[in-house]
């Protein structure tokens, strides 16, 4: 009878270390999903996201508003950067740092965070939106 229990023990020990992760990214689990609101108020909410160095994040998008947004992820640097590009009608709307959303649609897209611990925001470069606050704070780690 010791022997049936030790089997059983060990067989149900292997399959809980054989199972697979699925409560965060990394370790082939699917990300977490951050659902994102955009409003003609120029807000995005959450205003304030906190992630993980390396960690992969599905940003859902969704525009509540009557005018197009962005979520554009960058430094200070790549924020100044959009603008620019905006102003120039250079601005490539979808890229890997983000994406624009046309209004009332619901988009998604994916996105690794750098390894440091440098903040960022998420921006919206439609003409007077960044200005107006359309801006979103992105802490990375801690």
């Amino acid at each position: 009878m010791t022997q049936r229990v030790l089997a059983m023990l060990f067989i149900a020990v292997a399959l809980v270390a054989c199972s697979s992760n699925e409560t965060g990214s990394g370790g082939g689990s699917d990300p977490r999903t951050i659902e994102v609101r955009m409003s003609d108020d120029l807000r995005f909410d959450p205003a304030t996201i906190a992630v993980q160095p390396g960690e992969t994040v599905l940003f859902e998008l969704v525009n509540e508003g009557e005018t197009v947004h962005e979520f554009l992820i960058g430094d200070e640097a790549a924020q100044a950067d959009f603008e620019e590009e905006m102003a120039a009608g250079e601005m490539h709307h979808d890229t890997e740092a983000g994406m624009a959303v046309e209004p009332g649609e619901t988009e998604s897209f994916e996105y690794t965070f750098p390894d440091a611990t440098a903040p960022l925001l998420a921006g919206c470069h439609e003409p007077g939106h960044y200005e107006g606050g359309m801006v979103a704070n992105i802490t990375v780690g801690e």
